[in-house]
Formats: structure tokens, C-alpha cells, sequence
């Protein structure tokens, strides 16, 4: 790939749209000059058997990518890539998210496999001088349709797997009624859920291994707990519990949840909880390595 000096990415996920504008410094590290997060969820539809991208979501993240590129445009930054992650790998109709993003913009779409999606938060993390330090250690990013986990050994990426895991896929799999309350049975369907398909995968966690989380669930724990990261088990397995037991409004009055993600909360932290409780590991690190990060650390050539 050809490296720049500047660069821009627009990142599709399954709940929202992330982008970012940077430039390498002399230092070779990036400056960040722009960046935000559109809540524009495309991945409605997921959890069922055969996905599909509704027309409306379609023309909503394109009028969204339209606007980004236009602020893009007042920077003056070139190049720019458009990645998409789970929900337009998995719809049967991406290839209409594909042809119509083309067609606003003239950016091709780049759909990326589970594998490359873990692969550059690697190397977001490898980029951080703290996380650099500790050298060893294991990652899991929540989005809405999956959860990636990535162990890095000696600042090296050595493995990374993508899991069906996302808070949206599990909220539209399990719970019928996201804006009421969920009751203990659909809970601990939900924590089986998780368990069998951490079981079911080769996935070695070690509690003397620090954990880092990454994804919006945990700018919501931030924000919920008032507490500075690393977060401790028993406190995100008190939240998702008192976030399940509550209706929608609960959750947004009581809690203080962001209404955009009051639905599938609970999912997410139950999953987050299952996992750790799986893996015998009472405290996770927030972390800002992002997809996004890895991919302007390749197009920067940082």
C-alpha cells in the first residue's frame, strides 16, 4: 500500500460510524485533527438467520459517509478508506451497500473479514507506548455483531479470532423485547450462550495476562461507574444486572445509559461479564485501540 503523510478513515460497524482525520508528525506518531462517531446503526437484522441491510439504514449511512467526506474534503486529507465490519460482511445484499456508497462518493467499500478486523486493533495496541511496555497481553473489542479477541505476545500480534458476539446479533437473538425488563432465565441463556461459543474456540487466557476492552459498552462503563479503568468484574456484573432489570426508560433515566444503546446494553454487559467470568479475570482495561487506529498505522506507515 502506497503511505501518505495524511489520511482518513471512515469505519462502518454494525452500531455506528466512526471517523477519523490524522497526519504523521516528524516524530512519526499521528495527530489527530479530526474525529467522531455517528450513531447510525446498519446492523439491524443480524441476528437472524439470513441478514439483510434495510433499504433506510442503506441510504442513511451513505447521506452520513456524504457529509463525513465533505468535512474530510474542508482538510484537504487524502487518501481516504471506507471499511465495513461485521453486518456488511454478513448481509446478503452488501453488494447494495457496496454499488451505492460507490456511486455517492466514487470510494470503493472495503468489507473486512473477521480475521483483518482483530488483526488491525493488534495494531492500534502495538502502537501505544504503555501497552508497549507490558508487552504481553490480550484484548477483546465488543461491537454490535462481533467480538474480536486478540493476543499479543512480545508486542507481536500472535493470534486473533473474530467471535458471533456482538451486542446487537445477541439482543436481537435472545431478547424479544429489548425495551422491558429481561428476566433471569434470558440471562443466563445469554451467559450459556457466550460460554459455549468461548468453548468452542481456542481461546487461552491467563489471569496474571492483563485484559483490555475496547468498544462503545466500555466508554459506557466509564461513564456509568465514575470509576477510572481497570474495571472490576463485580462491578460490571452489577450494572448488567440492574440494567437488565430495567425497561428501556429505566435504564436512560436511571442509569444514565445513553438512549442509543439503552436496548442492547444489558447484552453487551453480560457478555463482557461471561467472558471474564469464563476466563477466571476480575478487571479489564479500557482501551482506545481501535480499528480505525490500526488502519491509519498502516496508511501512515507508522
Amino acid at each position: 500500500m502506497i503511505q501518505s503523510s495524511s489520511a482518513a478513515v471512515i469505519d462502518l460497524g454494525t452500531n455506528s460510524i466512526k471517523f477519523i482525520l490524522a497526519e504523521k508528525t516528524s516524530e512519526n506518531t499521528p495527530h489527530i485533527l479530526h474525529e467522531e462517531t455517528a450513531e447510525v446503526r446498519i446492523g439491524s437484522g443480524i441476528g437472524q438467520s439470513s441478514p439483510r441491510l434495510e433499504e433506510s439504514a442503506i441510504e442513511r449511512v451513505c447521506d452520513t459517509i456524504v457529509s463525513l467526506i465533505q468535512t474530510k474534503e474542508r482538510y484537504r486529507i487524502e487518501p481516504l478508506r471506507i471499511v465495513a465490519t461485521s453486518a456488511a460482511r454478513e448481509a446478503e445484499n452488501s453488494n447494495r451497500l457496496r454499488e451505492t456508497i460507490k456511486a455517492k462518493t466514487g470510494v470503493q467499500l472495503e468489507i473486512l473479514s473477521g480475521e483483518s478486523e482483530a488483526y488491525y486493533i493488534g495494531q492500534a495496541i502495538q502502537m501505544n507506548a504503555k501497552y508497549q511496555k507490558i508487552g504481553t497481553l490480550n484484548s477483546i473489542d465488543l461491537g454490535g455483531g462481533s467480538l474480536e479477541w486478540i493476543h499479543l505476545n512480545n508486542n507481536h500480534v500472535e493470534k486473533a479470532l473474530s467471535l458471533p458476539l456482538g451486542a446487537v446479533r445477541i439482543t436481537e437473538q435472545f431478547i424479544k423485547e429489548p425495551a422491558q425488563a429481561i428476566s433471569k432465565d434470558m440471562i443466563l441463556t445469554i451467559e450459556n450462550h457466550v460460554r459455549n461459543i468461548l468453548s468452542k474456540n481456542e481461546i487461552i487466557l491467563s489471569a496474571q495476562c492483563p485484559l483490555l476492552g475496547s468498544g462503545g459498552a466500555f466508554h459506557i462503563l466509564k461513564q456509568v461507574l465514575k470509576k477510572a479503568s481497570p474495571f472490576a468484574l463485580k462491578d460490571i456484573q452489577e450494572l448488567a444486572l440492574a440494567s437488565a432489570h430495567l425497561p428501556i426508560q429505566g435504564r436512560i433515566d436511571d442509569l444514565n445509559i445513553p438512549a442509543k444503546r439503552a436496548d442492547i446494553i444489558p447484552a453487551a454487559l453480560i457478555t463482557i461479564a461471561t467472558f471474564m467470568n469464563h476466563f477466571d479475570i476480575d478487571q479489564i482495561e479500557h482501551s482506545k485501540c481501535s480499528l480505525k487506529i490500526g488502519i491509519l498505522k498502516e496508511m501512515l506507515g507508522l
